[in-house]
C-alpha cells in the first residue's frame, strides 16, 4: 500500500489514524476535511511539516471537488471517516446528518470508483445494528436500510453502510463497525471527555436516566490499528466489527464512578439526571471475532482511560475554548452547575 486519502482526517478518529499511518513510515497521506466545528488542524500539528502529509479543505458532499481530488492525488486507498457523529445533534439536524453521512459517502464512493481506487474503507458504527438485550451482533446481522437503528445519526449511518456495500462491483469496499470510541483529542461534547473536563473544572458529572446503559469502549488507537490491518490484508472480508470484550460489561454509571474515583473526587459530584435521551438504547454489543482472526487485539481499557484522563488534564488550553459549543446542545438541566 502506497498513497492513501483520508476523509475527516482533522477529526478525532481520523487524526489518530493519520498520525499512526505516518508513524509507521508508510506512504503519503492526503487529508480531506471540511473543518466543521468538530474538526481541528491542531490535532495534526505534529505532522504538518511531514512532506508525506497533504491537507485539503473540502466537503465530501461536493461531488465535483471529490472527483478532482481523487484525480489529482490518485490514492491507492480511501479511508472514509468524514461524518456528522453526535446523536444529540442529530435530533435537531436530521437532514444535515443525512446529506453528510449518506450523500457524502455516496459522493466519495463514486469518485473513488471513477478514479480507480483499489480499496475503500468505510468507517461505520455499531449503532447500525440497533440495540440488543443479550448476546452480540455478528457482521451478517445488520438489517437492510435503517433497520433497527434508532437515532437520526444511527439511521443515517445504517443507510450509508448499505450504500458502501452496494459498490462491491465497482471497487473493493471494506466496512468497519467500531464501538464507542475514546482517547485524546475528542471533542468535549462526547460523554467521556465531557465527564472528564467537567470533573477537572469542579463541576458535576451528569449521567442520564438510571445510568445502566451498556457500551463497548474502544480506544481510538485500537481502531486505527484495525484499519491498518484491513488496508494491508491481501483479501479482507467485506465487513468487520471492531470492539473490545468487556467482562464485566461497563455501564455508563460504572464509568462515571470510575472517573470520580480516578480523580479522587466525592461520589456526590455524580448526578443522575431526570433528563434522558429520547429512545436511549439500553445496550449495544458486537462480536469482534472476525477482526480478531486478523490478529487484532485492543489495549487494556482502564490503562487507556487513565492515559486519556491525563491527556485532558494536561491539554486544557485545547479543550477549554470548546466547552461553550460542546455544552450548548444539552438539556440536562441538573448539569448546569
Amino acid at each position: 500500500m502506497t498513497g492513501i486519502l483520508v476523509t475527516g482526517g482533522a477529526g478525532f478518529l481520523g487524526s489518530h489514524f493519520v498520525r499512526r499511518w505516518l508513524r509507521g513510515n508508510r506512504g503519503p497521506v492526503v487529508n480531506v476535511d471540511a473543518l466543521t466545528y468538530a474538526g481541528s488542524q491542531a490535532r495534526l500539528a505534529d505532522v504538518d511539516a511531514d512532506d508525506r502529509y497533504t491537507f485539503v479543505q473540502a466537503d465530501v458532499r461536493d461531488r465535483d471537488q471529490m472527483q478532482r481530488v481523487i484525480a489529482e492525488f490518485r490514492p491507492d486507498a480511501v479511508v472514509h471517516f468524514a461524518a456528522e457523529s453526535h446523536v444529540t445533534r442529530s435530533e435537531a439536524a436530521e437532514s444535515h446528518f443525512w446529506t453528510t453521512n449518506v450523500e457524502g459517502t455516496k459522493a466519495m464512493l463514486d469518485a473513488a470508483a471513477r478514479g480507480g481506487v483499489a480499496r475503500f474503507v468505510h468507517v461505520s458504527t455499531d449503532e447500525v445494528y440497533g440495540p440488543v438485550t443479550q448476546g452480540a451482533f455478528t457482521e451478517d446481522q445488520k438489517e437492510p436500510g435503517e433497520g433497527r437503528a434508532t437515532s437520526p445519526y444511527a439511521r443515517s449511518k445504517a443507510v450509508a453502510d448499505d450504500v458502501a456495500r452496494s459498490f462491491d462491483d465497482d471497487l473493493e469496499v471494506v466496512v468497519l463497525r467500531p464501538t464507542n470510541c475514546f482517547g485524546p483529542w475528542q471533542f468535549p461534547e462526547k460523554v467521556f471527555p465531557r465527564w472528564v473536563t467537567r470533573a477537572l473544572l469542579g463541576r458535576t458529572i451528569p449521567v442520564w436516566g438510571d445510568g445502566l446503559y451498556v457500551r463497548q469502549w474502544l480506544h481510538a488507537e485500537d481502531l486505527a490499528g484495525a484499519i491498518e490491518l484491513v488496508l494491508e490484508a491481501p483479501s479482507p472480508d467485506p465487513v468487520y466489527n471492531v470492539g473490545p470484550r468487556h467482562s464485566p460489561e461497563v455501564t455508563n454509571l460504572a464509568l462515571a464512578e470510575w472517573v470520580l474515583t480516578y480523580l479522587g473526587l466525592p461520589r456526590e459530584r455524580l448526578v443522575l439526571t431526570a433528563y434522558d435521551r429520547p429512545d436511549h438504547d439500553r445496550r449495544y454489543a458486537v462480536d469482534p471475532a472476525r477482526i480478531e482472526a486478523l490478529g487484532w487485539r485492543p489495549g487494556d481499557l482502564w490503562r487507556g482511560l487513565s492515559a486519556t484522563v491525563e491527556w485532558y488534564r494536561e491539554s486544557e488550553a485545547w479543550w477549554r475554548p470548546l466547552l461553550a459549543e460542546a455544552e450548548s446542545i444539552y438539556s440536562d438541566e441538573q448539569a448546569k452547575v
